[in-house]
């Protein structure tokens, strides 16, 4: 039986910032609780996710000065989230198909967790790609 996201992250804390905050902030929080993406929350709201590759595309690579930047300059807004019934296969599609490493989880309305791809156990990225190899031999 797969386990839901919910029980794979029920541990877990998550880290917000407030739309306001700087990219410098932001990246000081990131780097002390050694997370890789924070929620943007405006109170119990989720506006955005504000990832390391936010930091590098959207701030670093056209020389914004991460003081002067606010964090809604540079986050992804309205991110694709997974209800926390989903499966960590359903977890990896969503991700895959997407393009991106960090997916919030949520209970209804309210977020609980920010997932990130190396949250999901190997056994189940595995699985994930012999599934595809066997659909693309089945196509070929």
């Amino acid at each position: 039986m797969n386990p839901s996201i919910r029980e794979m992250v029920e541990n877990q804390t998550v880290f917000g910032i407030a739309p306001e905050a700087s990219v410098h902030e932001a990246a000081v929080l990131m780097t002390t609780h050694r997370v890789g993406a924070l929620a943007v929350m405006r109170g119990t709201e989720l506006i955005g996710i504000f990832t390391e590759r936010d930091l590098v595309s959207r701030v670093v690579a056209p020389r914004l000065d991460p003081e002067l930047t606010p964090v809604t300059r540079a986050m992804t807004e309205k991110p694709i989230t997974i209800a926390s019934d989903r499966t960590p296969c359903d977890a990896l599609d969503l991700m895959h198909a997407h393009g991106f490493r960090h997916l919030p989880v949520v209970d209804g309305e309210q977020l609980i967790a920010m997932l990130s791809m190396r949250d999901i156990p190997t056994k189940y990225r595995f699985m994930r790609e012999k599934w595809i190899e066997m659909r693309q031999g089945v196509e070929h």
